[in-house]
């Protein structure tokens, strides 16, 4: 059953309808506003396009860009909400692309190689799609850091393991990282009231090891390239410790709503037990019993 808007919101997919704003929705973005230059003026395939966000903000820099989805659901939502002059969406799947040989300049993958059970595969058939000279972004989740339990990853990466399975294609891989902190920033309200550019300094105060990065980010090519990756910083998901504290109390409410009836049950179960020794104590009881005892005996002898 889809939505109103006539695709799911299933937890997995981000589509700006229902995830602006939020920190989803700044995670899923903050990748394709940092591929917007290399893409500039290429040929490019974004595959597993989703809802089509993504392939939309390509497009206002790409020659063209082709959003290629396994969801015919999707590619139908992509293409009523962004379908443009330099844009399309077709349907596809990751092991069998539906693009020539040597077709693009750029190959857009971000999310992707994690979902696709012969991502060997996958990954030969990018390196096909690609004309010469071209380059593959590659994001995926690191195994080390992502949440586990994901239902729709069916393997996720770490480091080497990835870089081990783009190189036979990719003699050429630039390293770049994603990551996920808590922000705290001052400017003015004008700055912070709408959505947008915010120029401001960025003062890293926690800095990371290469495996606590949330997501790896590569630039892979067969020859060497110049392209590369502009540092990109998007806010998202308000944090409010008023909020926070107001569900954490709430959460708290019920739990001690459900430890009262919890103990409440307990002496309900302890009253009914004694309640039964008691009758069980008593000489009526004794006598029913025994009679009972009785009846069956004679009821055996007669037979």
């Amino acid at each position: 059953m889809t939505d109103a808007l006539g695709i799911d919101n299933d937890g997995e997919r981000m589509i700006p309808a229902f995830h602006r704003p939020s920190l989803l929705y700044a995670e899923h973005l903050t990748r394709y506003l940092a591929a917007a230059e290399i893409v500039r003026g290429k040929r490019v395939l974004d595959i597993a396009s989703g809802s089509g966000y993504g392939s939309s903000l390509l497009a206002g820099t790409a020659a063209s860009v082709v959003g290629v989805d396994v969801s015919e659901v999707a590619v139908s939502y992509a293409a009523r909400t962004y379908g443009a002059g330099n844009l399309e969406f077709r349907h596809g799947d990751a092991e069998k692309i539906p693009l020539e040989d040597d077709s693009v300049d750029v190959v857009v993958t971000f999310e992707t190689i994690e979902h696709v059970a012969d991502y060997h595969r996958f990954v030969a058939e990018i390196d096909r799609v690609l004309a010469p000279g071209g380059i593959a972004l590659v994001s995926t989740p690191n195994d080390l850091e992502f949440v586990e339990g994901n239902h729709f990853h069916l393997h996720e990466f770490v480091y080497d393991e990835l870089l081990e399975l783009l190189a036979p294609h990719f003699g050429h891989i630039s390293p770049y990282f994603q990551a996920t902190w808590q922000a705290v920033a001052i400017g003015t309200l004008e700055q912070f009231a709408t959505e947008g550019v915010v120029q401001a300094e960025i003062h890293n105060l926690a800095p990371l090891e290469r495996d606590q990065y949330l997501y790896f980010y590569l630039v892979c090519s067969r020859e060497p390239t110049d392209a590369t990756v502009p540092s990109v910083l998007a806010l998202g998901g308000h944090h409010s410790d008023r909020a926070i504290q107001q569900r954490d109390l709430g959460t708290q409410g019920r739990i001690d709503a459900l430890e009262t009836a919890l103990a409440q049950a307990h002496r309900d179960l302890a009253q009914a037990h004694h309640d039964l020794d008691t009758v069980r104590a008593t000489r009526s009881h004794r006598i029913a019993t025994g009679l009972s005892s009785v009846a069956g005996r004679l009821r055996l002898a007669r037979r």
